[in-house]
């Protein structure tokens, strides 16, 4: 019996980490691509800056065929940016929560809380996309067996 209790109390911190390593993975990944997109933007308007000297010398001396491929150089930068930087942040913001209400339910808060930390990690899945969706996936499926099979009794503490 004693045994028991030792591998039960071994899974739920794994089962802590694997859905926490998941949301906040998935949050971090989230976070970075409009901070780099941001950055791309950033580099494009300062090349731009750095381009506008030479532009003018060029166009002085009657050159204007440089102007095209000086708008190809800076004008290529950053145009595969996410079309919507706040459905990211929330898809993030989403994960980090549902990761959050996670372990608070597994504290005496109890299944109502474990449904919005699932519900909650839809809603991410969702905002998302399929992409993150996959790295989502794993801790979703633990918050949906914690959700059908709690681990322990109605109202035990962790390691009891």
């Amino acid at each position: 019996m004693r045994n028991t209790a030792r591998l039960s109390i071994v899974l739920e911190r794994l089962a802590i980490v694997l859905v926490v390593a998941c949301m906040g993975g998935a949050a971090a990944i989230l976070m970075m691509a409009p901070l780099v997109n941001g950055l791309f933007l950033l580099l494009r308007d300062i090349f731009g800056i750095l381009f506008l000297p030479f532009s003018f010398l060029f166009g002085m001396a009657g050159q204007t065929d440089h102007a095209h491929i000086m708008g190809n150089v800076v004008g290529g930068m950053g145009t595969d940016l996410l079309s919507h930087p706040v459905r990211t942040l929330a898809a993030a913001a989403a994960s980090a929560f549902s990761a959050v209400l996670f372990v608070v339910a597994l504290g005496p808060a109890g299944r109502g809380v474990m449904a919005a930390s699932l519900a909650t990690g839809l809603v991410a899945f969702w905002l998302g996309g399929l992409t993150t969706g996959m790295i989502l996936l794993p801790g979703l499926m633990i918050e949906i067996l914690y959700l059908l099979r709690p681990a322990r009794p109605r109202d035990a503490m962790p390691g009891q």
